[in-house]
């Protein structure tokens, strides 16, 4: 299907309420966002629990599908593995406001290999020490 008809969907998983509180400031941002679901790994959820939340939501879900989860190797990462390796969905751990944001204004216009460039270096460009620029030094 078309991107420019259908765009990814975009779906957060995370350790609490991290990730929902992550989109509801991203729509403070930019307004709502459509195809955007998340997933929150609740204090004694089984790790099939999410699994088969996730699930549920992906059976009808488009061929590209952006999968933001919190913590590499972390509960939601791990399940967030498993549609990577069956549907070869892209995963990016370490989610940030700026990578979803990008994601948002981007999807809608590039491909989504260039889509995953530009969440990755939003994410990357995002994370600026503040202190070393007040005090004339840059760190990369």
């Amino acid at each position: 299907m078309d991107q420019k008809i259908m765009p990814p969907w975009l779906v957060v998983i995370s350790h609490g309420n991290f990730g929902k509180e992550l989109v509801n400031s991203c729509e403070m941002i930019l307004g709502k966002v459509d195809n955007i679901y998340c997933f929150s790994l609740e204090p004694g959820m089984a790790p099939e629990q999410l699994l088969e939340n996730v699930t549920e939501l992906l059976h009808d879900a488009p061929q590209n599908v952006v999968i933001f989860t919190d913590i590499y190797a972390g509960t939601p990462s791990n399940v967030a593995t498993i549609f990577a390796k069956q549907k070869r969905y892209q995963v990016i751990c370490g989610m940030n406001l700026p990578m979803l944001i990008e994601a948002e204004m981007q999807r809608y216009d590039v491909a989504f290999e260039d889509l995953i460039a530009k969440i990755i270096a939003a994410g990357n460009d995002s994370i600026i020490n503040i202190t070393s620029l007040t005090h004339g030094r840059e760190y990369e």
